[in-house]
């Protein structure tokens, strides 16, 4: 069951980081991923607008990487490394063309077979550093 269960999270980066096709058989009706922005609604939908809205207004040619992943339980850690460039307006500075590497850690609550919660946690000052240098 682990094993399903860090397949279904390999999956999921997969898809968000292409055309998102299928991201409703990944996750519930009501999936919340908590660092997506205030107001975001929940399950395939918001998914969707935090990846072809939100991240396309700040930075393009996302990449995900993923380290390694532990799972225990109905939890799953995601240790990754996203990539991507910074093409619009972010934290008031301007596209800068940059290609940035910024490592995260997500952990995912599954229930019924998909992801139902989602957090994440990454160095946004470093990322502001990567920006402005």
């Amino acid at each position: 069951m682990l094993e399903q269960h860090k397949d279904l999270v390999r999956r999921y980066y997969e898809i968000v980081s292409s055309d998102l096709a299928g991201i409703e058989d990944l996750v519930t009706d009501d999936f919340v991923d908590h660092h997506f922005p205030p107001g975001t609604p929940p399950g395939p939908k918001g998914v969707r607008q935090f990846f072809t809205r939100f991240i396309p207004t700040f930075f393009s040619d996302l990449k995900i990487e993923i380290d390694f992943l532990l799972a225990e339980g109905d939890l799953v850690d995601c240790h990754f490394v996203a990539l991507f460039t910074h093409t619009g307006e972010f934290a008031g500075i301007g596209p800068t063309g940059k290609r940035l590497r910024v490592p995260a850690i997500s952990t995912f609550r599954i229930a019924g077979g998909k992801l139902a919660e989602a957090w994440e946690i990454y160095d946004s000052g470093d990322m502001l550093r990567q920006i402005q240098s």
